[in-house]
């Protein structure tokens, strides 16, 4: 009896004990076993909350940062590979978007399906709707594989692309998977399936009259409007490549569409480059370019762990990418919108490979955090998400500082075998044998669970690189202007909406209550022919009339006020055209299109009646309830407009208290503020207006 219990105590100190081959990495922070220096910490963590304030400028750029598949977990793991790549434990440590002053969580189901992928939710988070299971840019009402229900207009969306593009912004996408793929695919594709990139897909499934995504991005509006295109794909576009054996799309219709894609930039008089490695990359001469496509692979680019560093043939980084896009967009003088998308995240996790999936992770923090020293982030919405999470589990309990990849042990298991910090509940990890009598899995003593083709062990088989996605709430992250709109659990088709919101975009062209930076007249042409009776001259010269009286007392505001809420009719008929223009009518058929009609032009601009206001520029202090007594030169407005001060009252207004900060001095446009209306003073006595709903705001 005595030598059994010794016996058990032996086997227990033996379990505890973790394997030879594990690395612990040492804790930065000697001090932490003190109480006083968590005390210390989380009071300067509580005084920086409490002295945040609100950015409620508009956002003159957008970048939303993807990282498909970056779950809570690998976002954890992921932060803690970083602490411990520089010779940290890791934990303490932080990822560059987790110290963003706001974060929220997104709900990721489909229509059809409670746990979605990449196509419905960039969809849900680009085009701000929800829809069914891997389908792009299409409403609900459009099932997987119907490419009948796909062609009717009413059923396609617009996304932050075109919404961008309508506002005057220039606009990119940057991927480490081809441009075709899911995720940038809902920036420009309406398609009843992700898997029609070319035209074999197409073909296979019986839907030739859809047209295959790679067209829809070098033909139609918005995608060929994009000034860079960076990633993966030759292959589905026609291009000069020895097609992937993994992968069955390519071009049979014997086009290539990159080529096809020159000749049209070159056609509208714009100087466009083609690259295809890091070195043709680096040497584009950023200020003199307008239109940047790289593809730098045939299908997906190579993983980061996999890369080789040197020499000019590779592949860029993701960092490398998003620095050549940032400097062709930022030359914008109206601004621009980027989707970065770490597309590889999600393809390590489906080979339950987490090596190669975290490393990925970390090329993210490597491209935000450039982006952060880049870009000027008063003006600037930074959002970090994912699409979905997936199946990846981080284990209890191997110690503090215990090398992520690495293995552990418990005195609770059973089986007496190590196990890793990381595994997966489905996979092609799945390695049980049946022993007669139990479930015996896969002894790790001795292997190497750090190298990048370490299979980690999964509960349930799948067929290869199928690991399933996760349906758990995600992450979102903001920095910048309109990032305190996340703030608590939301459905993902949100994020949409705020980036529109903060950008003045799309549906919220006409509902932004902040005043607006001078965009190009040219954003703002007349309506197409189903829209222009919806607004006559007649209406804005009542409109115009109720202006011309309002020096006479503070009770007409109240009278004007009411007529503006007239109007909130007029902006509901503006919101149900948003989605359904006439040049959706062959979007993504096989007719040829003649696109003439869809550069700049903005689904709202029809609403200006092609009116010219320029007498009422005297009328700009008509805010509601407003001191007029000094309209000359110097007003304050304080007690009325939040701390508006008007100072400069011709020739840029400086919103400095009103916006957060926001000063358009360096406009060359006049920007004046109504209650109902922006008029933008865009040069040659050429006057734009844009309407926005009345009401208050606080800076």
């Amino acid at each position: 009896m005595m030598m059994m219990v010794v016996m058990v105590m032996v086997m227990k100190v033996m379990m505890v004990t973790l394997p030879t081959d594990s690395v612990i990495f040492p804790s930065p922070v000697p001090e932490e076993n003190d109480a006083g220096y968590w005390h210390r910490l989380m009071r300067k963590e509580v005084d920086e909350a409490l002295n945040l304030h609100h950015n409620t400028k508009i956002a003159k750029n957008i970048i939303l940062f993807l990282g498909d598949g970056m779950g809570v977990t690998a976002n954890t793991a992921g932060r803690i590979l970083k602490g411990q790549k520089a010779g940290r434990s890791g934990e303490e440590g932080y990822l560059a978007w987790e110290r963003f002053p706001n974060t929220a969580l997104l709900k990721t189901y489909n229509l059809d399906k409670q746990v979605g992928d990449s196509a419905s939710t960039a969809t849900s988070f680009l085009c701000g709707v929800k829809s069914n299971y891997e389908t792009l840019g299409v409403t609900g009402r459009v099932k997987f594989g119907d490419c009948p229900s796909s062609l009717n207009p009413t059923n396609q969306l617009h996304s932050l692309l075109k919404w961008a593009q309508d506002a005057g912004k220039v606009t990119g996408l940057v991927t480490t998977t081809r441009v075709t793929h899911a995720t940038p695919a809902a920036l420009y594709a309406k398609s009843a399936s992700r898997d029609w990139e070319c035209d074999t897909s197409t073909i296979r499934d019986g839907a030739g009259r859809c047209k295959d995504i790679a067209r829809q991005l070098i033909e139609d509006s918005p995608g060929r409007d994009m000034k860079v295109v960076l990633g993966g794909g030759r292959a589905v576009m026609g291009a000069p490549s020895n097609v992937d054996d993994d992968y069955d799309c390519y071009r049979t219709d014997g086009r290539n569409l990159v080529e096809e894609w020159k000749q049209e930039k070159e056609r509208r008089g714009e100087k466009a480059a083609y690259v295809t490695n890091t070195g043709e990359l680096l040497n584009v001469d950023l200020n003199s370019t307008d239109f940047l496509m790289g593809l730098f692979s045939d299908s997906h680019l190579p993983f980061h762990v996999l890369r080789d560093d040197n020499g000019p043939n590779e592949t860029p980084t993701l960092t490398q990418m998003t620095q050549a896009a940032l400097g062709i967009l930022k030359k914008a003088e109206y601004g621009f919108f980027l989707l970065v998308e770490s597309g590889l995240i999600d393809r390590g996790l489906h080979l339950n490979q987490p090596v190669k999936a975290l490393e990925e992770v970390v090329q993210l923090d490597e491209a935000v955090s450039m982006a952060l020293t880049t870009l000027n982030l008063e003006d600037t919405l930074i959002l970090v998400t994912a699409d979905h999470s997936h199946t990846l589990t981080l284990n209890g309990y191997p110690p503090r500082g215990n090398d992520i990849f690495g293995t552990t042990m418990y005195d609770r298991i059973t089986d007496g075998l190590p196990y890793t910090t990381l595994m997966f509940t489905t996979g092609q990890g799945y390695n049980y044998y049946y022993d007669g009598t139990k479930a015996v899995r896969r002894n790790l003593t001795g292997i190497d669970t750090t190298h990048p083709d370490f299979t980690s062990l999964a509960a349930v088989p799948t067929t290869y690189e199928r690991e399933v996605h996760g349906g758990e709430d995600v992450a979102v992250y903001a920095l910048g202007p309109m990032a305190h709109l996340f703030h608590r659990v939301h459905e993902q088709t949100y994020v949409a909406h705020v980036m529109a919101y903060a950008g003045c975009l799309g549906p919220y062209l006409h509902d932004c209550p902040r005043p607006l930076i001078t965009i190009p007249a040219d954003a703002y042409t007349l309506a197409q022919a189903h829209h222009s009776d919806q607004v006559t001259p007649s209406d804005h010269s009542d409109h115009d009339t109720t202006h011309s009286d309002h020096d006479t007392s503070h009770s007409d505001h109240s009278e004007h006020d009411t007529t503006h809420s007239d109007h909130s009719d007029h902006d509901t008929t503006h919101s149900d055209h948003s989605e359904h223009d006439t040049d959706h009518s062959e979007h993504n058929t096989t007719t040829p299109l003649d696109h003439s009609e869809h550069t700049g032009v903005m689904d709202h601009s029809e609403h200006t009646g092609g009116m010219n206001h320029s007498e009422h520029t005297d009328h700009s202090e008509h805010t509601g309830g407003m001191n007029h007594s000094e309209h000359t030169g110097g007003m304050d407005h304080s007690e009325h407009t939040g701390g508006m001060n008007h100072s400069e009252h011709t020739g840029g207004m400086d919103h400095s208290e009103h916006t957060g900060g926001m000063n358009h001095t360096e406009h060359t446009g006049a920007v004046w503020v109504c209650a109902e209306e922006v008029r933008i003073d865009v040069g040659g006595g050429v006057l734009a207006e844009v309407g926005v709903k009345a009401g208050h705001f606080t800076g």
